[in-house]
């Protein structure tokens, strides 16, 4: 979990300190941080209750197969922004080390990207597997791991060094001017991991251990918790995950409030939206930190890339019906996508305003948006099976000591996940009616309010994101 939100957001914290100062910026990361933890929450129970094994495949179950395409074109719109954000942070950690040994054309940002875009990066989007590959996510987080703790110290050396008097001069714990709304985005997409929390709770032991020491172990004493808020987890699975979901915030945020303000206090006038920048090419550690994370996103540019490909496909599968992609289309399709990435990032030197673009758009999609849609789904579902309770008469029936619908039969049963028997739940059954055979109508619980606050929230922070992009 925190391998896939450990990434290039980490290097634009500082940035977003500047633009809200520090305790803007520290109460953005705890709420936005809170919400995030709680949408993945939200996808890992869906996950469960429609036993999908993809957060694609959740939505197609759960919402159609139109809303599924959709998330396929945010997924490759996330994706290809991403790999965008990677080439800028390849021509700025190697322009600027290059610079020290040679001079002219040969250190040019534009030069650097175009080379390892083409030479070293396409050859290695071309496989269908990537098993050659798989080192690379371990390495992806020791690298930032090794460059956070880096600007921790240097940042921190940086402002002990200066005089007592004028050492926090600049420094501002709020901002209430219009660039402040910049880092709501950057914080959006520092604490993504939605892409993958669906094949984790896939990949989870039955039985597994519960990471946080005080949370509760059986889904008994969840129902027992006082409040109407409180998480309602039926499986030890969904337990276990809970306390993976917390743990991985929590370590995140620890990691990039420190990273953030150190970075800042270190270069409150003048912190870059990539905080390597703002230290001196003559610093010996910081070099060492560009040459790892410029190698590091190298080698996650593949990985990038592949789930991007399979989204296009599945892109390709809903609009023109093809079934199977010939490995000449394939190529050529890894082509564009690699070319237009460099295209746009010879353009852009700016990854801060790459992470906000993507992180408020793309990202907060499927961070609030679908999670909102899923609540609000299952909040109609549940309204009409509590209707047909009333209008209907159920016969009970019984098997393998599971309950099925019948007379007398909650709308909480018929919404359970059969863990025991394999068996999928009433809330996937292909006659529900959802959003997929009704749309979105008003259903009185306060799943149906959640779901239509976090699609509110995303929709704003929609129009922040292109407010204060131009």
């Amino acid at each position: 979990m925190c391998n896939s939100a450990i990434g290039a957001g980490v290097l634009s914290l500082p940035f977003a300190f500047g633009c809200a100062g520090i305790a803007g910026c520290i109460s953005l990361c705890v709420v936005l941080g809170a919400f995030e933890g709680f949408t993945l929450y939200v996808l890992a129970k869906f996950a469960e209750r429609y036993s999908a094994h993809t957060y694609s495949k959740l939505v197609r179950k759960a919402l159609g197969r139109k809303l599924s395409a959709t998330l396929s074109g945010v997924m490759l719109l996330y994706l290809w922004g991403s790999c965008i954000a990677y080439l800028v942070i390849i021509g700025d950690c190697f322009a600027s080390i290059l610079g020290l040994y040679i001079d002219g054309a040969l250190a040019d940002r534009r030069l650097i990207i175009a080379a390892a875009g083409l030479i070293i990066i396409l050859p290695m989007c071309f496989p269908r597997e990537l098993g050659a590959l798989a080192w690379v996510s371990m390495a992806a987080v020791i690298g930032f791991v090794f460059t956070a703790i880096a600007v921790v110290i240097r940042g921190t050396e940086l402002v002990r060094q200066r005089p007592e008097a004028t050492r926090y001069d600049g420094v501002a714990l709020f901002h209430f001017d219009f660039k402040a709304l910049s880092a709501i985005p950057i914080v959006v997409f520092g604490f993504n991991s939605h892409a993958n929390v669906v094949t984790i709770m896939t990949e989870l032991e039955l039985l597994p251990a519960v990471l946080i020491a005080g949370l509760p172990r059986r889904p008994s004493q969840y129902a027992e918790l006082p409040g109407m808020w409180g998480p309602r987890p039926r499986t030890r699975k969904l337990i276990g995950m809970l306390g993976v979901i917390l743990a991985a915030i929590a370590l995140i945020m620890v990691g990039y409030l420190a990273v953030g303000l150190t970075g800042y206090l270190a270069f409150p006038f003048s912190v870059s939206s990539n905080v390597l920048n703002s230290f001196g090419s003559d610093d010996k550690v910081m070099l060492v930190a560009r040459a790892i994370i410029g190698a590091v996103v190298i080698g996650h540019y593949p990985l990038n890339h592949h789930p991007a490909r399979l989204a296009m496909e599945d892109l390709e599968s809903f609009c023109l019906g093809w079934r199977h992609i010939s490995p000449w289309l394939s190529y050529s399709q890894s082509i564009l996508f690699v070319a237009s990435t460099i295209f746009v990032a010879v353009l852009v030197k700016d990854l801060g305003l790459v992470l906000h673009m993507v992180g408020g758009t793309a990202a907060c999609f499927m961070i609030f948006f679908l999670p909102g849609l899923l609540l609000i789904n299952a909040a109609i579902v549940k309204s009409g099976l509590e209707q047909a309770e009333d209008d209907e008469e159920y016969d009970v029936e019984e098997e393998d000591g599971t309950p099925m619908a019948g007379e007398g039969a909650s709308a909480d049963a018929l919404l359970s996940t059969h863990t025991a028997t394999g068996r999928p739940s009433y809330l996937a059954d292909p006659d529900e009616r959802g959003i997929k055979r009704l749309g979105i109508i008003y259903s009185p619980r306060k799943s149906w309010w959640t779901g239509m606050f976090l699609v509110a929230l995303s929709v704003a922070i929609l129009i922040i994101t292109i407010w204060t992009a131009f």
